[in-house]
């Protein structure tokens, strides 16, 4: 993607260059301004992007932003790297709930005690 096409979704999402480069850590905008004059942005400068504005990284693919999910499931596109990054990230959120529902059943059980 190039980086005027990014330029064009980011003003159609309302975000502000000047704004983007201050939430991305960047002194000024014009190192953000340099990034974006290339022809082919970096997917990892678009992830950043999408993270530091909270938007979902599909606003710079929305050729496969199609997926739809009618459910509580998940659905997801993407090759296999990027299915596996989600994985990754899904599976440690689960973890992370385990850990803090054992926490939390000892604490009841404690106060159960008392």
């Amino acid at each position: 993607m190039s980086g005027e096409e990014v330029k064009e979704i980011l003003k159609q999402e309302g975000i502000v260059l000047s704004d983007l480069a201050r939430l991305m850590g960047f002194d000024s905008d014009q190192r953000l301004h340099s990034a974006l004059n290339a022809k082919d942005v970096k997917s990892g400068l678009l992830e950043k992007i999408a993270h530091v504005t909270n938007k979902n990284i599909c606003m710079f693919y929305p050729d496969t932003a199609k997926t739809i999910a009618n459910d509580n499931s998940i659905a997801v596109s993407g090759n296999g790297n990027q299915i596996s990054a989600i994985s990754e990230k899904f599976i440690g959120l689960l973890e992370k709930k385990d850990e803090h529902i054992d926490r939390l059943l000892t604490v009841i059980e404690k106060l159960n005690k008392q």
